[in-house]
């Protein structure tokens, strides 16, 4: 089974951020990519001021990121089959 990293604003156009296939990871896709996902989420957690209200499972984060003074969006990432 292949898998990708998806990201949505809003919930709204869920789309492709990262692909992991069987065959490029070594049948290992699903643990490639919860590993980047991690990665991802260390750079968001560094950066407090910017990403407010993150939480995060293993297999998926969100947080609010702020365009204005006034407004925010909210932003996730997760995993899910290709």
């Amino acid at each position: 089974m292949d898998y990708a990293i998806y990201k949505t604003n809003d919930g709204k156009n869920p789309r492709v951020i990262y692909r992991f296939t069987q065959e490029a990871c070594n049948h290992r896709a699903k643990c490639a990519a919860i590993e980047k996902l991690q990665e991802m989420w260390l750079r968001v957690l560094d950066k407090p001021f910017l990403n407010k209200n993150a939480v995060g499972t293993k297999e998926e984060f969100s947080y609010d990121y702020i365009t204005s003074v006034n407004t925010s969006e909210r932003i996730r990432f997760y995993i899910a089959k290709l």
